[in-house]
């Protein structure tokens, strides 16, 4: 035994799961059983580029469908008969939202604000330690089953309040366990709950049949550490923790302390990034040619510029991302340029552009990601000697003025005329949230 379990800190958590959380919203919304129904969440479902973003539990089962099949990957009614039983739904991204909002509500009835943390809009773990007593008060039950007893009421309220399904894995001993828990048996029991901790770690943590399972160890960190001769949970607790050090900095002992189930985060501290970029991406809703690009890239040079406005903010180096098409050997690239720091749109989406047309070597592009770090925050604005200063002051004026007519009235109440083009793409995306589809319908001809 590496460590002494009885030393360490210990608390009550919670890691709660939605059981496919958009596929549920949608056949919950339709009336229909999110476990037993088949249904996938497709963008742009009406042509060939579609992508499945989420599928039912039954979807997956019975269709093999994953959530990276492509529109054409679905099987036909000749392969596999069921498939005249799915349901394709497009995005609701403020859909989801509100569902999520009222799970929220749902947790802060058993914890404290402080004591939530969410991962993400379907997984977040609770902190239960101080709340336990307060539902499950007898003396003479553990922790640990006070601890189940709580997670199944959290379940039941959830299912009660929205329709959806969720799982939970639990730990009486920290925040990694009941991740773990979460992952490798909860979602594969009937309850839908299980329980990891110290002493669980011999038998399932080092007994786990694939290392990738591991949070935090994905393809890439497996054939590393496979390089290293270690080819399991099990070795990877026991190797030497300087040679993972020095092999992968503080990465490496951070999964030496988890490979032991070591974890003393405190989801009450918060970390706080030292630094900040803001950014979107895009898959292209077809292969786009080269000629058509520039006007992709000033869009979205454009948007991500009203954002670093809006935070009075400048970057000092923007970054563009360009992804090729599947059917082109090169993957694309990813480049980045230092800069004067500007919000300037006019100045910024002329370094996109030189990035543009450096590295482009003239494959059709499927997507794109445009990003500005090292964000410099201001009061004042700083004049390049390069152009004229009342030409700078009339420029940031106008990107003032703009900004308030869109913060108003909305991004599409005023848009260059080169955005009525076929192929632009600010319109098309003026209501996505979070990248996809808002959905101010979506349930119409049901």
């Amino acid at each position: 035994m590496n460590f002494n379990y009885e030393l360490e800190p210990t608390g009550d958590y919670a890691f709660i799961d939605m059981k496919s959380f958009y596929a549920s919203c949608e056949l919950v919304a339709r009336n229909r059983h999110p476990l037993k129904d088949l249904l996938v969440v497709m963008s742009h479902a009406d042509n060939t580029s579609g992508l499945v973003l989420a599928s039912s539990p039954m979807a997956k089962k019975m269709l093999g469908i994953s959530n990276v099949t492509r529109i054409w990957d679905l099987p036909t009614v000749e392969e596999n008969p069921m498939v005249k039983d799915l349901i394709v739904a497009p995005p609701r991204m403020r859909y989801y939202i509100a569902e999520n909002l009222k799970i929220q509500k749902v947790i802060r009835k058993y914890a404290a604000d402080e004591d939530i943390m969410w991962y993400s809009i379907d997984e977040g773990v609770v902190d239960l330690t101080h709340s336990l007593n307060y539902f499950v008060p007898h003396k003479e039950l553990s922790r640990k089953k006070k601890l189940n007893l709580v997670s199944q009421m959290i379940q039941k309220d959830i299912l009660n309040t929205t329709g959806i399904y969720s799982t939970i894995g639990m730990s009486n001993s920290n925040p990694l366990l009941a991740k773990l828990a979460l992952d490798n048996e909860a979602k594969h029991d009937p309850n839908m709950r299980a329980s990891w901790n110290y002493s669980d770690v011999a038998t399932k943590v080092w007994g786990m049949p694939e290392i990738s399972d591991f949070w935090g160890i994905g393809h890439r960190m497996k054939e590393n550490l496979q390089e290293m001769g270690i080819h399991s949970i099990y070795q990877l607790a026991h190797a030497a923790p300087y040679r993972l050090k020095e092999r992968f900095g503080v990465i490496g002992l951070q999964l030496y302390h988890h490979a032991n189930g070591i974890d003393r985060t405190k989801i009450q501290e918060r970390y706080v990034p030292k630094s900040e970029n803001l950014g979107n991406s895009q898959i292209l809703p077809r292969d786009y040619r080269g000629e058509e690009m520039p006007l992709v890239i000033r869009e979205m040079a454009e948007q991500v510029a009203i954002r670093l406005r809006r935070k009075q903010a400048k970057t000092a180096t923007v970054s563009l991302s360009i992804g090729y098409s599947k059917n082109e050997l090169e993957k694309g690239f990813s480049r980045q340029l230092k800069i004067t720091p500007t919000d300037n749109t006019d100045q910024l989406t002329g370094h996109l552009l030189h990035l543009f047309d450096k590295f482009y070597d003239g494959s059709l592009v499927r997507n794109i990601s445009v990003s500005y770090s090292r964000l410099i925050y201001h009061a004042g604005s700083q004049l390049n000697l390069f152009e004229e200063p009342e030409e700078q002051i009339k420029n940031e004026k106008l990107d003032q003025i703009m900004d308030k007519i869109r913060g108003k009235y909305g991004f599409v109440s005023i848009v260059r005329a080169s955005s009525t083009l076929e192929h632009a793409r600010s319109l098309d995306r003026a209501n996505l949230v979070g990248g996809h589809a808002g959905g101010a319908g979506g349930l119409d001809g049901l």
